[in-house]
């Protein structure tokens, strides 16, 4: 897993950014690296993905629009900062995909997204 030395709000400050905004860009770059790399066989698991606030949404939908995914991953560019932001997927094969069942994502999703994480927030301090 990859790391940084440099606590974050001195990192946003030399960028001279706004710690809420670059949390929340780095969030959503990360939710969004979970739903692009979400095998696709019907679309249905990409747009179980929910993001939450404060706790996990394991609740389902019969949709198959993967775009649906997408759409929740942006809602953290809308999130309250300083509390736990989650990304989860209620049907009942997501752990088995998360740990290499599909051939579409052998290394499972959010294990890898979570590991970029500190170029995520990298990333969300440039302009």
């Amino acid at each position: 897993m990859s790391g940084w030395s440099v606590p974050i709000d001195r990192l946003v400050a030399k960028a001279k950014g706004d710690l809420a905004t670059v949390v929340r860009r780095a969030t959503f770059q990360v939710f969004r690296s979970v739903v692009l790399r979400s095998p696709v066989d019907t679309g249905r698991f990409r747009a179980n993905w929910n993001v939450s606030f404060g706790s996990p949404n394991y609740t389902t939908t019969l949709r198959t629009d993967d775009s649906r995914g997408l759409l929740e991953a942006a809602k953290a560019l809308r999130m309250p900062v300083g509390g736990v932001a989650w990304i989860s997927n209620g049907l009942p094969y997501a752990l088995r995909l998360e740990h290499g069942y599909s051939k579409q994502a052998p290394a499972g999703m959010v294990k890898l997204a979570a590991a970029e994480f500190a170029r995520a927030v990298h990333g969300a301090t440039q302009p």
